[in-house]
Formats: structure tokens, C-alpha cells, sequence
């Protein structure tokens, strides 16, 4: 039998965070890498690497320390970084976060493809939202973590836009 080592609203919320990330924001920028990578297009895949870098770094500090509230955007990379500085895909996310345009786009594609993995597994089994078979698996993960994170009384992940009366 396993059990929290946190509150479970701190759990629920920084687990929702991260399968948000790891399922829209990861997935997509890793698509958009591979398909720079595919077309030669070094500045978009180093942009997106970069990215890919970022939303790891802060998935790995939500599911590994259950640190909130994130810190300010501007702030929110060092922290992250900081914080992973002696992990090993906390290395992966520093390299690609300070990935010079010099970087060969075929070690981005890899050191991205062993951190997304690594990542996959310390997060769990999150649907891909945008392959065919994942997009409605995505769907449902993505509206238990938002009942669950209603039923402990937590604020959701998604943008108040999507989400509020107002909004429709």
C-alpha cells in the first residue's frame, strides 16, 4: 500500500499541473520538434526544445517536490532549474533550455526524446492528445483530474477562459 507524502489538495493540484503539461504543451512541442528537425528549420527546433526543456523542468519540481504556487513566469525556469540542478533529467532540461543555436538539431531530437521519456515515467501513463487514439483518453484524464481537484476543493489547471460562465 502506497500513500501520499503530501496534502491531498497540494497533490491533486500539482498533479494536475503536470499531466496538463505533460499531455498538451509537451506533447505538441515535441511535434513541432520533430517535424523542424524533419525540415531543417534549426531555429524552430531549438525554440521548441527550449520549451520542451521548461515545461519539464516545472512537471518534474510539481510531481517530485509538490511545490506551489509556481513562482512568477520570469522567475519560474530558474526555479525550476535550480531545484533539479542534481537530478538527472534536471541536466537534460538545463541542456536544453541553454542549448546554444551551434547544437547540432539531431542531439536536441535526442536529448528531448530521453527526457520526455523520462519524464512520461516519474509522471505516469498520460494519454497523447494529439494522436487519434489519444485525444478522447486525454479528454477523460483530463476532466478526472478537474472533478478531483473540484471534489478537494482546489482550483483547476485550465486557463479561467475556458473554463468560466463568463467566458460563454
Amino acid at each position: 500500500m502506497r500513500t501520499l507524502d503530501v496534502d491531498a489538495r497540494r497533490y491533486v493540484w500539482c498533479k494536475g499541473q503536470a499531466v496538463w503539461r505533460t499531455s498538451l504543451l509537451i506533447t505538441g512541442d515535441f511535434e513541432d520538434l520533430r517535424g523542424a528537425v524533419a525540415d531543417g528549420q534549426a531555429g524552430l527546433a531549438r525554440y521548441s526544445a527550449r520549451k520542451i526543456g521548461q515545461n519539464c523542468a516545472i512537471v518534474l519540481n510539481l510531481v517530485l517536490f509538490y511545490e506551489r504556487p509556481l513562482p512568477p513566469t520570469r522567475m519560474r525556469i530558474s526555479w525550476a532549474l535550480d531545484r533539479l540542478a542534481d537530478h538527472e533529467l534536471g541536466r537534460d532540461c538545463a541542456a536544453l533550455v541553454r542549448a546554444s543555436l551551434d547544437t547540432p538539431m539531431d542531439e536536441l531530437l535526442e536529448t528531448t526524446g530521453r527526457l520526455v521519456a523520462g519524464v512520461r515515467e516519474v509522471v505516469g501513463d498520460v494519454p497523447n492528445p494529439i494522436s487519434p487514439d489519444g485525444y478522447f483518453p486525454a479528454l477523460a484524464t483530463a476532466r478526472d483530474w478537474l472533478k478531483l481537484a473540484e471534489a478537494v476543493g482546489e482550483q483547476g489547471f485550465l486557463p479561467v477562459e475556458w473554463t468560466s460562465q463568463e467566458a460563454h
